[in-house]
């Protein structure tokens, strides 16, 4: 019985190793295709990601949960920097707030297209922060390989009543870049802290939601480029009601890309 066992296990690792790998190629693959359409004047559909343009802004967009789903937006004549909204469905006014962002700022926005929860067709996560294969993923490395330095916000949304420190019971914000950081955390906290004293960054201030799980940390993007910006309820609904705090909100974020 134990050798069957060994055997059913060695199986089963050859079978998720070949998963792994099988992913990694078709993300490299779309990472490809996404440089070449970033770079190009000619643009057009990457399929089953559909093609669509409106006043200067480029989309790709793909309804079905095939591949996850998932959808761009992408304007030339901003800033080099990407706007991640992974969660918009769940996190509530995400997509706002980040639309808002992209629309001050940068050339590059990312969201999903179906709840995290949502049934998937690959037996993969339709979570964005767990997927590893996805367009998101793909876009953030594609625009990455053609500008090195490009910053990625990452915004999310979370519920003070099921946090377990008081801190984070009390916070509005709260800023990580993993499990180490630089010198961008404390100054975007720093300015924050004019919207809210309650705005924390992770692990010195507060030891929850730090977002060390995340995908992203485990793609090949620049050292402390991914800002992990976790919002409270009541100051997301907040910023999409009162445009001089969402002002604010954009100036802090400008302030860092």
């Amino acid at each position: 019985m134990k050798m069957i066992n060994r055997i059913i296990a060695s199986v089963l690792l050859i079978l998720a190793n070949s998963a792994c790998a099988s992913d990694e190629a078709k993300l490299n693959k779309l990472v490809s295709q996404l440089k070449l359409w970033f770079a190009s004047a000619q643009k057009a559909e990457i399929s089953p990601w559909q093609y669509g343009v409106s006043n200067n802004i480029h989309q790709l967009k793909n309804t079905s949960p095939i591949n996850g789903g998932g959808a761009l937006l992408y304007r030339i004549n901003a800033k080099a920097c990407a706007i991640s909204i992974p969660h918009r469905f769940f996190d509530t006014h995400t997509y706002q707030i980040g639309k808002q962002l992209f629309n001050a700022h940068c050339q590059l926005l990312v969201h999903n297209t179906h709840h995290r929860y949502s049934n998937s067709i690959d037996g993969l996560s339709m979570d964005y922060s767990k997927r590893h294969y996805n367009l998101h993923n793909a876009a953030i490395l594609a625009f990455q390989g053609l500008h090195k330095d490009a910053k990625v916000i990452q915004v999310h949304g979370f519920n003070q009543q099921k946090r377990k420190t008081d801190k984070a019971r009390k916070a509005d914000f709260i800023i990580s870049q993993g499990k180490k950081g630089n010198v961008i955390k404390k100054q975007l906290t720093l300015c924050l802290s004019k919207l809210s004293k309650n705005s924390y960054f992770y692990p010195e201030l507060v030891q929850e939601l730090g977002g060390t799980k995340n995908i992203l940390h485990t793609l090949n993007i620049k050292p402390y480029s991914f800002i992990h910006i976790e919002i409270s309820k009541p100051m997301r609904k907040r910023l999409i009601e009162e445009q001089h705090l969402m002002s604010q909100f954009s100036e802090c974020i400008k302030q860092i890309i």
